[in-house]
């Protein structure tokens, strides 16, 4: 079980429900998701992340998924990771209990966030205990989760999360709070031998790797995986002009889901896969992405998605894991 997290673009997933008053879990769709993003060459995937509207998942659910997620990258011979969220977690004992039902599960690592029901109270000793705490009792490595949008503003600055980088079993954080600034201050004042800075979108992508951090968890990378990468390792090869050019299209397309949020992210999506529009409804009472937000999501990704086919036509995909972690480490 790996114990470094490397280099990369992550894929955090939706999740798909059966169009049914029940709405269930979609398993064969969602076995197929990840079979595509296998052979585009992702570093990895996120499942029960914020994209993955995990708060709506009961426990079992949760770990249906990180098993179904398993079983797909296994019968796609993919080494990609796999990132279990355990978003929703309130209490240190209940984010040890998810973290430890995913491992059984199959993950790979955890993807945890602050708690933040009561943000006033919690301080940077709470946080601190919070994290030293859930790491310790957890027998795979946890990822810090920073979003404070969906945290109770909770903004961990980068003295406490260079607190938190010391500790064996945290292997790293998704910077979800797009803050540049703090991932170069995170990536100058921790370990990159033991600890990975990620950002949270690819919309910053080149200057998350510029200051050291090495690649990105990004909701983009569900429509259109290849460009993601692309840019990515044209940036590591140093292909800077070719960088340029990817990154453009994918800050594009990711700028349409600061408007369209969650449910345009999802119709992109199913939209990108040619997937029935049943497909992209979130679990009630998240209502449809409405008509409007279905023609801006598709104006503003059209450039990314040619860019998308075009690669996957020639065959391209994105280098072993392995590889990913060397070349964002210089080497």
């Amino acid at each position: 079980m790996p114990t470094q997290l490397p280099g990369g673009i992550y894929v955090p997933v939706v999740t798909f429900f059966e169009a049914t008053r029940a709405q269930a879990l979609d398993l064969p769709t969602h076995a197929g998701h990840i079979t595509r993003l296998a052979a585009a060459g992702v570093a990895g995937i996120v499942v029960m992340g914020s994209t993955g509207e995990a708060v709506t998942l009961s426990r079992e659910e949760r770990n249906e998924l990180v098993r179904s997620t398993k079983a797909a990258l296994t019968a796609a011979n993919s080494s990609a990771l796999v990132i279990a969220g355990t978003v929703g977690a309130q209490s240190t004992a209940q984010a040890i209990e998810l973290s430890n039902d995913a491992a059984a599960s199959g993950a790979d690592f955890t993807l945890t966030l602050p708690p933040s029901y009561y943000p006033g109270v919690m301080t940077d000793d709470a946080l601190a205990a919070y994290y030293e705490e859930v790491a310790s009792n957890t027998s795979i490595p946890l990822i810090i989760y920073s979003y404070p949008a969906v945290s109770g503003g909770i903004n961990m600055d980068s003295d406490l999360i260079a607190r938190l980088a010391k500790h064996p079993n945290i292997a790293g954080i998704k910077h979800t709070d797009h803050d540049v600034g703090k991932i170069a201050r995170v990536v100058a004042a921790s370990d990159p031998a033991t600890f990975t800075v990620l950002g949270g979108a690819t919309d910053y992508l080149l200057g998350t790797l510029s200051y050291g951090g090495r690649g990105a968890i990004t909701g983009l990378a569900n429509i259109a995986p290849r460009a993601c990468l692309r840019a990515y390792e044209a940036h590591v090869a140093g292909e800077h002009d070719t960088a340029l050019a990817y990154a453009a299209a994918v800050s594009t397309a990711e700028g349409a889901f600061v408007k369209a949020q969650l449910t345009g992210l999802k119709y992109g999506t199913v939209w990108a896969a040619g997937l029935p529009d049943s497909a992209a409804l979130g679990r009630r009472p998240l209502p449809p992405c409405p008509e409007n937000m279905r023609d801006w999501v598709r104006a503003k990704c059209d450039g990314v998605l040619a860019l998308e086919r075009a690669l996957e036509a020639e065959g391209w995909s994105g280098r072993p894991t392995s590889a990913k972690a060397n070349g964002a480490n210089g080497h």
